[in-house]
């Protein structure tokens, strides 16, 4: 019986480190939305802030069209990535690098020369910039990132069982809909969940694309940091926290009790 292989320690406690590091600021940060002088460690539990963020009107609207634009980019990126990837991925060995290189542009690309782009491309066809520009700006870079996740998941799909569905009659949207889809499912659902992260926080796309008729929550949040900080956004972050861990424990749950649905059939 071999040895059980032990960590090594200085990676271990380097990892920790890491980890400590990135979510320190995290948790200090959900402590100052209860405290009742956010400066002061010492001073008493209070949910002020999070009820002046109930009342706060000027947060709202960003916040309201933040998700708006995640939910429809998101929705947007999904389909395209999806589509590219059904298509592309069963002739992947015949593309040149070229068209693979094309693919990875939005994501090599800084964001503020993607940025410009597009603001150059509204400003030519004449479009109005609002919401339709900042959702079709957000999706044509989050398509890339969707695209190379199903991808891999088209790659782990094995495909005989596409062959036996059009070997008994199915056609390829049927083949899509009731075989292809409810085995990526899972990546189908990362995939979204990415594409609506990348498009709720982004700034510099959206600074570009958005107008001046429309503000969303990270423009938002800037115009008000030059001001100096405000006790109701540590509130409003904290709200973000808690959601945003919220939704990824549910998707882990939902991929697990498939896993285990799976495994007893």
């Amino acid at each position: 019986m071999r040895n059980a292989v032990k960590p090594n320690q200085f990676v271990t406690g380097m990892f920790f480190l890491t980890i400590t590091f990135l979510y320190l600021p995290l948790l200090y940060l959900i402590l100052q939305a209860f405290l009742e002088n956010p400066n002061s460690l010492s001073s008493g539990f209070t949910l002020k802030w999070m009820w002046k963020l109930w009342e706060s009107g000027s947060l709202w609207e960003p916040l309201t069209n933040s998700i708006l634009i995640g939910v429809c980019s998101a929705t947007l990126a999904v389909a395209i990535g999806t589509a590219g990837a059904v298509g592309l991925t069963p002739i992947a060995s015949l593309l040149p690098i070229s068209i693979q290189t094309l693919i990875m542009l939005p994501i090599l690309l800084p964001e503020v020369i993607t940025g410009l782009s597009l603001l150059l491309f509204f400003l030519i066809w004449k479009i109005p910039l609002g919401m339709p520009t900042v959702v079709l700006a957000h999706a044509s870079f989050s398509a890339s990132f969707v695209y190379f996740i199903m991808v891999e998941q088209l790659r782990k799909l094995d495909p005989h069982l596409s062959e036996a569905a059009q070997d008994l009659g199915a056609k390829p949207s049927e083949t899509f809909l009731k075989v292809t889809l409810p085995n990526i499912l899972p990546g189908v659902m990362g995939g979204w969940l990415l594409a609506f992260t990348l498009s709720f926080d982004d700034f510099l796309i959206s600074f570009f694309t958005s107008g001046a008729g429309l503000t969303t929550l990270p423009l938002k949040i800037y115009s008000l940091m030059r001001i100096g900080l405000s006790p109701e956004l540590n509130g409003l972050s904290f709200l973000m926290i808690f959601l945003s861990t919220a939704l990824v424990l549910i998707l882990l749950s939902k991929e697990q009790s498939r896993k285990w649905v799976l495994k007893g059939s």
